[in-house]
C-alpha cells in the first residue's frame, strides 16, 4: 500500500513513544485511527504488517483489536529510522532506576532503636511438654488398648 512517509513516520513515532500499537480491525477507508489524525486503521495495519513480517514487533489479536508490541530489534530499527538518540527509549521499557542503598542500621541505642527480641523461654511455653524417658503411654504404644492388635482379651464372670 502507498502511504506518505508523513503518515508512516508519525505511525512509526507513536509505536515507538509508547511501546505499542493499537488498531481496530476495521479496513473501511473513512475509519481513522483515535490517536492518529487523519490516519486510517487500515493504513496503521499494513505498517505494523510490514514491521511484523521483518520481526520488529509481535503482534496479537483480541475483541476486533490488533495490538502490536515492539521487540529489541524493533526498537533499534526505529531509533535509527527516526533518528533518536539512545537515552530515549520506549514507555514500555522500564527507566533505569538507581541502585538501591543498603539498609541503615542504627549502632547506637536510643529511642529509635529497634526493640529487644522475645526471650527463647517465652517460645517454649505455648510448646507441647515432653514426656519422661521412661513413661509409656499404653495407648500410643498399641500393647495395652481394647481394640489393637495383640490385645489380649480375658473374660470376666
Amino acid at each position: 500500500m502507498l502511504m506518505p512517509l508523513e503518515q508512516l513516520r508519525s505511525i512509526y513515532e507513536l509505536l515507538f513513544r509508547d511501546g505499542v500499537m493499537v488498531a481496530q480491525k476495521d479496513r473501511r477507508p473513512h475509519s481513522y485511527h483515535p490517536q492518529l489524525p487523519g490516519i486510517t486503521h487500515l493504513q496503521v495495519q499494513r505498517a505494523m504488517g510490514s514491521l511484523h513480517a521483518r520481526g520488529l514487533v509481535r503482534e496479537s489479536f483480541a475483541w476486533r483489536h490488533c495490538y502490536w508490541y515492539l521487540t529489541d530489534e524493533g526498537i533499534a530499527h526505529l531509533r535509527q529510522y527516526l533518528r533518536l538518540p539512545p537515552e530515549i527509549v520506549p514507555a514500555t521499557l522500564p527507566t533505569p532506576r538507581p541502585r538501591p542503598r543498603p539498609p541503615r542500621t542504627q549502632t547506637v541505642p536510643g529511642p529509635l532503636a529497634c526493640p529487644p527480641k522475645p526471650q527463647e523461654a517465652s517460645r517454649q511455653e505455648y510448646r507441647r511438654k515432653e514426656e519422661p524417658a521412661g513413661h509409656v503411654d499404653p495407648a500410643r504404644s498399641g500393647a495395652g488398648g481394647a481394640g489393637g492388635k495383640g490385645a489380649s482379651r480375658t473374660k470376666v464372670s
